[in-house]
């Protein structure tokens, strides 16, 4: 059984990660020299066929560069993995201290709906960062996905007992 202040401290801590990262501006967190090897004709050649908006902004290696197109996929796999676990204790939290798996999940997503919210204002008042509703749309459905995943767990937990 795990103990009721658990879940709780994780979520805040992990909440203090989430906006460490969001006062960051886009230069600090940067990783396009790493990808940098990547620019090159083959790559540009393989990736040439894809292309779509984000944003109201065209993410392409023709736009970006490799590398940039790259480390877009990097960030929003970040944005998910972020806001994944953030679903997951912010569930615990609230099955913690809320019996109704109605309520608690609803909370839950409402919980990680603002969060998601409040980060991308944050976002806006950092420097170098762009606030956008679709990274909101992107962090809250990573926090659904954390949402399942938890409520699955817990079913599998169950049946094992």
């Amino acid at each position: 059984m795990i103990p009721k202040y658990i879940f709780p401290i994780l979520l805040v801590v992990w909440a203090m990660v989430i906006f460490f990262f969001s006062s960051q501006t886009y230069e600090e967190q940067r990783i396009t020299p790493f990808f940098a090897q990547f620019d090159t004709p083959y790559w540009y050649d393989r990736l040439a066929g894809i292309s779509f908006m984000y944003g109201g902004a065209e993410v392409s290696a023709r736009a970006a560069g490799v590398s940039g197109f790259l480390e877009f996929f990097i960030r929003k796999g970040a944005h998910l993995f972020i806001f994944f676990v953030f679903g997951l204790l912010t569930l615990g939290v609230w099955r913690h201290f809320v019996r109704n798996a109605v309520l608690s999940f609803s909370g839950a997503l409402v919980c990680v709906l603002l969060y998601a919210s409040a980060d991308e204002l944050h976002q806006k008042l950092t420097g170098g960062r762009t606030p956008l509703l679709q990274d909101v749309m992107l962090d809250t459905f990573g926090g659904l996905l954390g949402l399942f995943c938890f409520l699955m767990f817990n079913r599998w937990r169950k049946r094992r007992t």
